[in-house]
């Protein structure tokens, strides 16, 4: 499967939305209307933060979004991958891609944040270097505070 990003633009954002609901459940978010996406990605968007598409083979697959671009440690803030994309490359591609970008921002590591019980984003992360810096609790999406994992992975490690 080939993949490649491109940043976010105001034609995908219907994709963004599609891909949301789809994992809303998931990502233990709220619901988040169509004018909501696009004012979130517009004149309101956090200048922190970068958003991209993962294109496999052509089509949509998954939104990337990179929060704390600002800081040294800036972190995936959100992957979420089409239902059709999962188990094939997509997610990993990603998760590679957020830390080539991050790195060519001159930063030396990454955060990925989940909750415990979203075990296939956990075991992406696993399989792509990143260790678990800290069992966490933390707000979601939904407002409720719920056990996590804090993932590292430190660029200058060889």
């Amino acid at each position: 499967m080939q993949c490649h990003a491109i940043p976010l633009t105001a034609e995908l954002v219907s994709f963004v939305d599609r891909i949301y609901e789809q994992n809303r459940i998931a990502l233990h978010g709220s619901i988040i209307s169509i004018e909501e996406w696009h004012s979130a990605f517009g004149d309101d968007a956090d200048p922190h933060e970068v958003n991209f598409i993962i294109i496999a083979d052509n089509q949509p697959a998954a939104w990337l979004k990179l929060n704390g671009l600002n800081k040294e440690e800036p972190s995936i803030s959100m992957l979420v991958v089409d239902d059709s994309f999962k188990r094939c490359g997509v997610g990993s591609f990603a998760v590679h891609f957020a830390g080539e970008y991050i790195k060519s921002l001159g930063k030396s590591s990454l955060f990925i944040y989940t909750t415990k019980d979203n075990e296939p984003a956990a075991q992406c992360y696993l399989k792509n270097g990143y260790k678990v810096a800290e069992e966490i609790n933390y707000a979601v999406g939904d407002g409720i505070i719920r056990p996590g994992f804090k993932f590292k992975k430190d660029f200058t490690e060889p």
